[in-house]
């Protein structure tokens, strides 16, 4: 097969099959992971993905009502800088006109989309909080 469609059928460039330059002799002495390193191999990006699944983890189970409860509505700043809470807003201030004895709190998620916030979760915890609306707010 010709590796230059093969690549561009995976979306990739043809670009990143090219003869890449031999780091100086200085740097190769760095490292022996470096040292292997041989002047005129051909490098590549293996697109290839693990055949294995993620560990699945099911959903909490669903609220009987809403009634009484707290939510907390969680932004994820996915857009970043604290801007994104207007469509969180538009849902508490639904929540306070259509159901007025659900306790509803924003709060934006530290880190960005992907990381973690043990703290936040933590919070929410302890405040015993019946429920969540994680995603992106703007």
């Amino acid at each position: 097969m010709d590796r230059r469609k093969m690549l561009t059928l995976l979306g990739a460039s043809p670009a990143l099959v090219a003869v890449a330059p031999s780091p100086a002799p200085a740097a190769r002495a760095d490292s022996a992971k470096a040292a292997a390193v041989v002047t005129g191999k051909t490098i590549a990006v293996n697109p290839a993905i693990t055949p294995q699944l993620a560990k699945r983890i099911p959903l909490a189970p669903r609220l009987d009502t809403l009634e009484g409860k707290t939510i907390y509505l969680v932004d994820t700043d996915w857009g970043g800088m604290g801007q994104n809470d207007g469509i969180l807003q538009e849902m508490q201030a639904w929540f306070t006109e259509h159901k007025p004895d659900v306790k509803t709190i924003i709060k934006v998620k530290r880190g960005n989309f992907v990381t973690d916030d043990p703290a936040l979760w933590k919070e929410i915890a302890d405040n015993k909080g019946d429920g969540v609306v994680l995603g992106i707010a703007g």
